[in-house]
C-alpha cells in the first residue's frame, strides 16, 4: 500500500521559502495518512511518500497494489 501526500505549491501557506531558515523540508506532516497506516493490519506492507520531500517514481507505483492520497484543495495541482 502506497500512501502519497501531495506537494504544496509555493504559496503563503506552504512556508516553502521560510523552511530553509529552520532546515526543514516540509511544514505539515501527513498525519491523516500516518494515522490510517497505523490502523491497518500490521502485516500489510506500507510505504509513505511525501511529495514535499521527494518525488514519486515509477518504481514506487510499480511496488504498490493500492495507492491512497490525502490532500487539501491547495494541493490539487499536485494530485
Amino acid at each position: 500500500m502506497l500512501l502519497v501526500y501531495p506537494e504544496y505549491p509555493a504559496t503563503f501557506w506552504s512556508f516553502k521559502y521560510a523552511l530553509q531558515f529552520v532546515s526543514k523540508k516540509a511544514a505539515y506532516p501527513p498525519l491523516g495518512l500516518l494515522t490510517m497506516a497505523a490502523l491497518l493490519p500490521p502485516h500489510w506492507k506500507k510505504r509513505l511518500i511525501d511529495l514535499n520531500v521527494r518525488p514519486l517514481t515509477d518504481r514506487d507505483l510499480a511496488w504498490a497494489d493500492y495507492v491512497f492520497i490525502s490532500a487539501m484543495v491547495v494541493q490539487q495541482e499536485s494530485v
